[in-house]
């Protein structure tokens, strides 16, 4: 039987996620904006606005949800972040659905916190982006509880970029990620705040923050390159 997934904020991730997915899963976009692939379940939904759900009687193995900041000004931030997760909340009260996996940030530590930063490292922002960031992660923690895998992505890059963050992610290995729990035969073992670092290898370095990638390695997963 094929799964079923449903992408909230459907995009680039969400595209290169559809490459890397096999022939069992049928994909559910959900874009503020109308999409026209071959293949893709689309539909349009507003999730600034408190309207109506577009998708009804489906049962979902997977809801995946990828924020984005409506711009780079803190009303942005909460509009992307905070006021998009509240009417997602709501929204999702009226379907089904086994897990959530939902893209977050290691922008939630601040410049301050330097060395090895785990999972278990209490975030303290440095700016109002980490901050809205982490009340982000605070709300889907109270509303989805054990269905809930929280994946903070590094600085994403593509093949293409010129610049890379010390702690970075390709775009690529952040889809490639998602496929790979989606698809890992066995339950992810509930680790404390349910979140786990998403970020490529780098050198140890006490003066910087270093992500470490520890916990996403001992599920399983490789980087490829």
């Amino acid at each position: 039987m094929k799964k079923n997934i449903l992408i909230i904020g459907y995009g680039d991730i969400g595209r290169r996620l559809r490459a890397h997915c096999n022939q069992d899963i049928n994909i559910y976009a959900l874009s503020r904006g109308i999409v026209k692939e071959e293949g893709v379940n689309h539909f349009s939904w507003d999730w600034l606005l408190s309207k109506p759900f577009p998708i009804k009687d489906i049962n979902f193995d997977f809801v995946i949800v990828i924020p984005k900041p409506s711009e780079m000004s803190e009303s942005g931030y909460v509009d992307g972040f905070l006021t998009s997760i509240k009417n997602i909340n709501d929204a999702l009260k009226f379907i089904t659905y086994n897990n959530i996996i939902a893209i977050s940030s290691t922008r939630v530590f601040g410049e301050d916190q330097t060395g090895n930063l785990t999972e278990d490292t209490e975030p303290i922002p440095g700016d109002f982006r980490g901050k809205i960031i982490k009340d982000y992660e605070s709300s889907l923690r109270d509303c989805y509880k054990a269905k809930l895998t929280i994946l903070r992505f590094s600085g994403l890059y593509s093949d293409t970029s010129k610049k890379h963050s010390f702690n970075r992610l390709n775009r690529n290995s952040a889809a490639k990620i998602i496929d790979f729990l989606i698809n890992k035969p066995t339950p992810i073992i509930e680790t404390k705040n349910n979140i786990i670092h998403c970020s490529e290898d780098i050198t140890m370095d006490s003066s910087k923050r270093c992500i470490s990638n520890i916990k996403l390695k001992e599920l399983g997963f490789s980087f490829d390159f």
